[in-house]
């Protein structure tokens, strides 16, 4: 049956590149070779399997991609989602949101210093969320700039600027209303950002201090995880249980060693240099994850 399935993949793979050629798509000349239709003219043909070093074409200059499929077998133990970076050809990273995505940004920005297997893009937009779309609309953004880009990893932190009504309704926070509306963008933002060959990464959000941030995570975090948690192409970070283990606000928490580190700043928001490495790390755990 494998090789039934085998086989009928690589005839698929025939057929559309034939039919492309007939159009005039043009292949990078190491992964074309001659083949005689029926008509006895020869056309070029991508042979994804011929070349061992770039079975597929890239993200960017690929016509080919909509079965997940075709990307399995590009990696090279043909199971694995992404390859592993290395410093020859490290892994291209996207990381943004609003401010709590610094956290992760700051992580990646201290680790790109100690290892070369990441190319690393910043991308974090002050005061921005997934509600004010008037203010800022990451939908149209993150489908006219980062969806398209080079990116093997995408990894995006919205919503501590959520607690609020939308603009024409619905206007209470936390309603079966408003969480509908939510999760509609939240999954649209996937939906632009999903493509073969790369993991999207949410970060949930961390518990607040701030009073009237209190119930923000328990209505929002539960929406991300169920559009992302363990998707095909998708991953979701719990933050509030990596710095707020206890399940509410705190400065400091005792680290793997039982040193007590800070981990969130003073203003009750946002993440310290500590907080923001443990971050990185679990962002860098969930990448690895799709590696072997």
């Amino acid at each position: 049956m494998a090789l039934a399935k085998y086989r009928a993949a690589v005839v698929l793979v025939v057929a559309v590149s034939v039919s492309w050629s007939v159009n005039g798509s043009i292949w990078a000349e190491e992964t074309e070779k001659e083949v005689q239709l029926d008509d006895g003219n020869s056309a070029p043909m991508f042979d994804p399997w011929g070349a061992p070093v770039q079975r597929w074409p890239d993200l960017l200059s690929s016509q080919l991609g909509e079965d997940k499929t075709y990307y399995y077998w590009t990696r090279e133990d043909r199971k694995s989602l992404l390859r592993s970076g290395t410093n020859q050809r490290p892994l291209n990273i996207w990381v943004g949101g609003d401010s709590l995505a610094g956290g992760a940004a700051l992580g990646f920005r201290e680790l790109v210093r100690l290892e070369s297997r990441w190319l690393y893009t910043e991308d974090v937009r002050k005061s921005t969320g997934i509600v004010s779309d008037w203010y800022f609309d990451w939908e149209a953004y993150l489908d006219d700039e980062v969806a398209n880009g080079p990116y093997e990893v995408i990894v995006i932190s919205i919503g501590g600027n959520d607690w609020q009504g939308f603009r024409g309704g619905p206007t209470e926070k936390g309603s079966p209303d408003w969480v509908e509306k939510y999760r509609s963008r939240v999954t649209r933002i996937l939906q632009i950002l999903d493509r073969p060959g790369r993991l999207v990464i949410w970060v949930g959000m961390p518990h607040f201090r701030i009073p009237f941030m209190v119930p923000l995570p328990d209505a929002v975090n539960p929406i991300t995880e169920e559009v992302f948690g363990d998707g095909e192409r998708s991953s979701w970070i719990d933050a509030a249980a990596i710095v707020s283990p206890d399940g509410f606000w705190t400065k400091s928490i005792m680290d793997d060693d039982g040193k007590e580190i800070e981990v969130r700043t003073q203003d009750g928001t946002h993440y310290q240099s500590n907080g923001a490495r443990l971050i990185a790390g679990a962002v860098v755990a969930a990448i690895e994850e799709r590696t072997r």
